[in-house]
C-alpha cells in the first residue's frame, strides 16, 4: 500500500476479508475506505460476467500486454 497525501479519500480491499457471495449468487469483494480520519467499510459486488472482464483486464496490465493507463490523482495506475 501507498499513500497519496494528494487524495483526501482511498479505496482499497479490505486485506484480512475473505471475498464472498451475496444471496443473488454475485460477488462480493470487501473494501476499506478511509478519508485520512475515519474508516469506513463496503462491498463492491460484481455479476460473473463483471468478475471474468475484471480478471482478463488485470490479466493483461499485469502481463504487459498495454500500457498502464494514468491514475486520475496523476501517477502511474
Amino acid at each position: 500500500m501507498t499513500a497519496n497525501r494528494q487524495a483526501s479519500w482511498r479505496i482499497e480491499r479490505a486485506p484480512d476479508e475473505p471475498l464472498g457471495r451475496t444471496n443473488a449468487g454475485r460477488f462480493s469483494i470487501p473494501l476499506r475506505i478511509t478519508n485520512g480520519q475515519e474508516v469506513f467499510e463496503a462491498h463492491l459486488v460484481l455479476t460473473g460476467a463483471d468478475c471474468e472482464k475484471l480478471v482478463s483486464e488485470l490479466s493483461r496490465l499485469l502481463a504487459g500486454d498495454e500500457p498502464a493507463p494514468l491514475d486520475p490523482i496523476g501517477g502511474p495506475a
